[in-house]
């Protein structure tokens, strides 16, 4: 019975040998291949587009509101040094004719251009939807997202060490 099994080791042996011959002549193969055509990686470009835009509409439903409210804020200071650069004279002039205006009546009309301008540029920003405002910014970046894929990436190879490495080029399809 031993006799059978030495006589089957240079057998198996040989096997082995072959065997991980061939799988090392096909890993070899196919590292050379991976080396030189590298692999094609398909991006889904509305998938990556939808997902930016859905962040940017959250994000953006939320700061546009804070960023009104700062802006209201703002508005007497603006509404200020604008008057003070427009109403600098205490004369008007009609129809040719110019007149003294007496600085009682001045004030009044400052007064009064003042408070108007900032009711009329608190009310157009109390009236800004900020939801409408945001998903139409959502729908601007998902447009660019997928324009810029398309343009800017679609076909591009890139080079990557896989394992720190080996060379792999990773070339770039970008479908919608």
């Amino acid at each position: 019975m031993q006799q059978r099994r030495r006589a089957h080791l240079p057998s198996f042996l040989a096997g082995f040998a072959s065997a991980l011959f061939l799988f090392l002549l096909l890993f070899g193969g196919v590292v050379l291949l991976l080396t030189y055509h590298g692999v094609t990686v398909t991006l889904n470009s509305g998938e990556i587009a939808r997902m930016v835009r859905e962040r940017v509409v959250i994000q953006a439903r939320e700061d546009l509101p804070r960023l009104i409210d700062t802006a209201k804020t703002k508005i007497p200071s603006i509404v200020e040094a604008q008057m003070r650069e427009q109403l600098i004279s205490d004369r008007m002039e009609i129809a040719g004719f110019v007149f003294r205006v007496p600085e009682e009546l001045l004030g009044q009309l400052r007064q009064s251009i003042r408070e108007s301008a900032e009711q009329a540029a608190t009310k157009i920003l109390e009236g800004v939807d900020t939801s409408a405002l945001a998903e139409n910014m959502g729908d601007n970046v998902y447009l660019t997202v997928q324009e810029t894929l398309s343009q800017e990436l679609h076909g591009k190879i890139f080079e990557v060490l896989a394992y720190g490495r080996l060379p792999l080029r990773v070339r770039l399809q970008i479908s919608n």
